[in-house]
C-alpha cells in the first residue's frame, strides 16, 4: 500500500476568511454525488450521453491533500453542524504521496452556502517520508516563502488527515459545466510523532462526482440537473475521512 501510495485575511478561528467578499465570478457551485451502486464505466457513459455533451478535458491523474484542522477539530465539527460559511486549510499535489518531489499547493477552500472559491498559494516540494512528524510540517511552513498572515494561519493548525485518489475530467461542449469522477479514494491517518503512513482506509467501491459551474450562470440547465439518476449529497472527503479513521 505504501507503494501504491506513491487582500489581506482576517484571522477568525484559527483559520482566515476575506475581509470583504470576493466577486461572484470567483464563486462555483458544486453539486456532489456520492455513488456506491455503479462502476466507474457506467457512471461515465451517463456522463458522456448527456444533453451537454460532456468529454474528457484533460488527462486523468492522482490527487493527493493533506488537510489541516485544530487540534479539536473544529473545521470537522463546523462541517458537520452544517455551518454556512466556513474555510478549510489544504496541502495538494500531484503524483506519488511519498518521497514525491513534486511542487505543492497550499488551498484556502471557502464555503459560502451553495457555492466556494480558493485561494492558492504555489510552494516547493514536500517530500513526505516515514517518520514523519507535526514538527516536519512546522518547519516546512517556516521555509516557505509565505505572506506574513498565511504563515501565521498555517502554524496555528495541525495535519489531521492524508487522502489520495483519481480523479477523471469532463467540460460540456458550451465550456459552463465541468464534472470530475474521483475513485480509489484512499484516507491516511497523520501521526503526530513517527507517522509511517500505515493507517489507511479505503472506498474502492465509491465514486464521487463533482458537476461544476460557475457562480455567474444563474441557474443550472435543467435538462442537466434532471437528467442524471444519481442522488445529491452532502459527502466530504474531509468527514469522511477522519469517521472512517476514528472508526
Amino acid at each position: 500500500m505504501i507503494e501504491a501510495l506513491g487582500g489581506k485575511p482576517m484571522v477568525t478561528a484559527n483559520l482566515s476568511i476575506f475581509d470583504s467578499q470576493p466577486p461572484a465570478e470567483d464563486f462555483r457551485f458544486e453539486r456532489k454525488y456520492h455513488i456506491q451502486d455503479l462502476d466507474l464505466h457506467t457512471i461515465e457513459s451517463w456522463v458522456r450521453r448527456s444533453p451537454c455533451l460532456f468529454s474528457e478535458c484533460f488527462p486523468p491523474r492522482h490527487i493527493n491533500n493533506i488537510y489541516f484542522d485544530t487540534p479539536s477539530l473544529e473545521n470537522y465539527h463546523e462541517n458537520l453542524g452544517g455551518q454556512a460559511a466556513r474555510t478549510k486549510l489544504r496541502l495538494r499535489w500531484y503524483g506519488d504521496y511519498l518521497n514525491n518531489p513534486a511542487k505543492t499547493t497550499l488551498e484556502y477552500k471557502i464555503k459560502r452556502g451553495m457555492v466556494g472559491t480558493k485561494d492558492s498559494y504555489k510552494l516547493p516540494p514536500l517530500c513526505l517520508q516515514a517518520g514523519f512528524s507535526h514538527d516536519d510540517m512546522r518547519t516546512y511552513w517556516e521555509s516557505c516563502s509565505l505572506p506574513s498572515w498565511v504563515r501565521e494561519d498555517a502554524l496555528s493548525v495541525v495535519p489531521t488527515l492524508g487522502n489520495r485518489y483519481r480523479r477523471k475530467y469532463f467540460l460540456s461542449a458550451d465550456g459552463d459545466y465541468r464534472i470530475t469522477l474521483d475513485t480509489d479514494l484512499c484516507f491516511l491517518g497523520l501521526d503526530r510523532f513517527d507517522c509511517q503512513f500505515d493507517r489507511i482506509r479505503t472506498l474502492d467501491q465509491s465514486v464521487v462526482m463533482e458537476l461544476k459551474y460557475e457562480g455567474s450562470i444563474p441557474t443550472l440547465d435543467e435538462r442537466l440537473m434532471n437528467f442524471f439518476p444519481f442522488r445529491v449529497t452532502r459527502m466530504s472527503k474531509y468527514v469522511t475521512g477522519i469517521e472512517l479513521l476514528q472508526g
